[in-house]
């Protein structure tokens, strides 16, 4: 049972809450689900232990609770999921029940926001979506390097553009050597028409797998 539905469930029983008191109901929530996370043991190779939620309990989440819900289920099923990922030398893996019900071997036959969209409607469950970090390794590929308020030093950058099917947006983006995820800001993907926020947006995880 997600934040809100406890929290809905407390103003039937007690009535109307003010606002601190939803923060500290909603903090000592995120302490008890974090503490039974830990509790509990990392599911086994051969099955995935987690729950899909139903649109309705997705759509009541805030978006840290989305990404606190995929992130948990990434966390007790990495083994799992790594060895699905090998399995089927995926890039990414779509989850529902326990069992792979999509999965690509690159980025191109990604699912669009219409096919997730009716398979939700169809399951009525939002799925477990998780990427292989091998894909955005891309730190050889840069051909720019930034000076730094370093003498001598310099630092790797690559120009990319990030597109849709109508509209692209040319940025420099500066690589960290050591990082294994890629990232951009909502706000100037929104701002250039590259993607629009939806209710039903579903979060992702990347997952590194072993060799």
């Amino acid at each position: 049972m997600n934040t809100a539905i406890l929290i809905q469930k407390v103003r039937e029983q007690v009535g109307a809450l003010d606002e601190r008191s939803v923060q500290l109901l909603t903090t000592a929530i995120k302490i008890m689900q974090d503490d039974i996370a830990k509790k509990t043991p990392p599911a086994p190779e051969d099955r995935f232990v987690s729950r899909n939620i139903t649109m309705e309990e997705y759509r009541a989440l805030s978006r840290p609770e989305r990404r606190h819900y995929q992130d948990n289920a990434a966390e007790l099923n990495r083994k799992w999921i790594d060895s699905q990922l090998k399995r089927l030398s995926a890039d990414w893996i779509m989850v529902i029940d326990g069992q792979v019900i999509n999965y690509g071997v690159t980025l191109d036959n990604y699912p669009e926001d219409e096919e997730i969209d009716a398979l939700q409607q169809q399951t009525g469950k939002c799925p477990f979506v998780f990427f292989n970090s091998r894909i955005f390794d891309i730190e050889e590929q840069a051909t720019i390097w930034h000076k730094t308020n370093k003498p001598n030093e310099d630092y790797p950058a690559v120009a990319i553009a990030i597109a849709n099917n109508n509209t692209s947006m040319a940025v420099e983006a500066d690589l960290d050597t050591g990082a294994i995820e890629c990232y951009c800001d909502l706000r100037l993907l929104i701002a250039n028409g590259i993607i629009k926020e939806q209710a039903l947006d579903t979060e992702v995880h990347f997952v590194s797998v072993a060799s």
